[in-house]
């Protein structure tokens, strides 16, 4: 197993390019606890922000903000790839519950998202996800993801 030193860019753990990638940074990962904290910036210049997000003083969709979460697990699960020596894995987000939002994140700010596993049954994880701005915490879900292993079995 290779040794990969944190903080780590989000584009050397993700697929995700461009104006696709809304994260930036995998800040600190607790692996025995399934734990990490990544860092991103509300960015106004993404193919999912709407009209409103491109004014100054803007803010991003609440799906903006759920695919912000599934970004932040990707990158945990990237950063074992990596630990492997691997490509980053494709994933995706198959469910959400218990999906709230106590206020819309405005463009320009900084985000901290803490993402959590709790569960993982073969190839299938659900984790707990809460963004913060500094904080106070502005959205939370509970996220049910999909990783197919490329040689199509169990990770």
């Amino acid at each position: 197993m290779k040794n990969v030193e944190l903080p780590l860019p989000a584009c050397e753990l993700l697929p995700h390019r461009e104006t696709m990638l809304l994260v930036d940074e995998l800040h600190s990962y607790d692996r025995a606890q399934g734990l990490g904290m990544i860092l991103a910036e509300a960015k106004s210049d993404t193919v999912f922000s709407d009209s409103t997000a491109q004014q100054a003083g803007g803010c991003l969709e609440e799906v903006v903000v759920l695919e912000m979460m599934a970004q932040a697990y990707a990158c945990l699960r990237g950063y074992e790839d990596r630990l492997s020596e691997s490509d980053p894995s494709l994933g995706f987000l198959v469910g959400v519950r218990h999906f709230n939002s106590w206020r819309r994140v405005g463009t320009g700010e900084i985000l901290t998202i803490e993402v959590a596993t709790k569960i993982q049954i073969g190839e299938f994880y659900i984790a707990d996800a809460v963004v913060k701005v500094a904080s106070e915490p502005v959205a939370e879900a509970e996220l049910k993801l999909w990783v197919p292993s490329a040689a199509g079995g169990s990770n």
